[in-house]
């Protein structure tokens, strides 16, 4: 009977971890590409890296970037949460390399909105599993367990991080 269980909670929490990156996929793939928007964390300085070197395919470069991370994440974090995150990135990097749709709106912001609402619903998914899909997840979870460092927070500081690098760069370029 304890097996059973055991079964159905890593199955549970794998199809959380496969669906919440399906619908990050989706809203990378589907909207943040074909708009040129960047994203926060790893997956946001793999599209930089995309942008600049087209060649490489965003599931290589998203991969590679997350190694150091599992390198920190098997040095503080739980065996279990640490399966599980590399079982998140194996997974968000097979359904980032599937083809989607491209969500069809004119209106920026709208589109936008749509990301941050798919990409925010899929995160919330992945999260909700006892694992991550890699990237600042591990560290959130390391300094929420050293620190006491709420989840909530340390997901914004890195999620608004692009947006406080392009001003930075909008008022100190001479060509703005």
């Amino acid at each position: 009977m304890k097996y059973i269980k055991t079964v159905r909670t890593i199955c549970f929490n794998l199809l959380l971890i496969f669906s919440g990156s399906l619908l990050c996929a989706v809203a990378v793939k589907g909207i943040i590409i074909p708009k040129q928007f960047l994203a926060g964390g790893v997956t946001g300085l793999s599209l930089l890296i995309h942008y600049v070197l087209p060649g490489l395919p965003l599931w290589l470069i998203y991969f590679i970037l997350n190694i150091p991370m599992f390198v920190i994440g098997w040095l503080f974090v739980g065996r279990r949460f640490f399966f599980y995150s590399l079982a998140g990135v194996f997974i968000f990097s097979a359904v980032i390399f599937w083809p989607y749709p491209v969500f069809l709106m004119e209106d920026m912001i709208l589109n936008a909105l749509t990301a941050g609402m798919i990409t925010g619903v899929g995160s919330g998914l992945i999260l909700k599993s006892l694992g991550s899909a890699g990237g600042l997840d591990i560290l959130t979870v390391i300094l929420y367990k050293k620190y006491s460092i709420r989840p909530g927070t340390v997901s914004y500081t890195h999620l608004t991080l692009p947006t406080r690098c392009h001003r930075c760069r909008s008022r100190w370029s001479p060509y703005h």
